[in-house]
């Protein structure tokens, strides 16, 4: 795996669940790279995987997120600082939701809800965004940050 930035601006598609072996390959595989990496999530397009997939590990908490989505959110919106691994070095300020209400599956598609806050809620919504088609870059034009 390496990162890529050939498809960082695509809509990714959904993960089938026909094959939870490769799922579950797929997922470890993640993680040894953000760690390698010294990162807190990583998206499957970041390293050229078209799957609706992402990783995170933060705050004592492990994630691998099968077709992510929100659900809900707190009304207020924090800026902060961050990083990406696919811009090495670089950062800006985001805007994002306090706490986010969440829905994933996991490697062989059983469904998965929670109310993720702070930095949880903010590397959820970074990922999601991958998945998006949308960069930190991206987000930051948009918020005016």
């Amino acid at each position: 795996m390496k990162l890529t930035r050939r498809i960082l601006h695509h809509h990714i598609k959904p993960v089938t669940f026909e094959y939870p072996w490769r799922n579950r390959t797929l997922g470890q595989d993640l993680l040894a790279f953000m760690r390698r990496n010294n990162g807190i999530g990583l998206a499957a397009n970041q390293v050229g995987i078209n799957q609706r997939v992402f990783v995170m590990e933060t705050a004592g908490w492990t994630r691998v997120c099968f077709n992510p989505e929100i659900r809900g959110h707190g009304p207020d919106r924090t800026a902060w600082n961050e990083g990406c691994l696919s811009f090495p070095g670089e950062q800006c300020i985001i805007q994002r939701w306090e706490w986010v209400d969440v829905a994933y599956q996991d490697a062989v598609g059983a469904p998965h809800t929670e109310r993720f806050a702070g930095i949880l809620a903010r590397c959820y919504q970074h990922e999601l965004d991958h998945l998006d088609g949308i960069t930190m870059w991206d987000k930051r034009e948009e918020t005016g940050a």
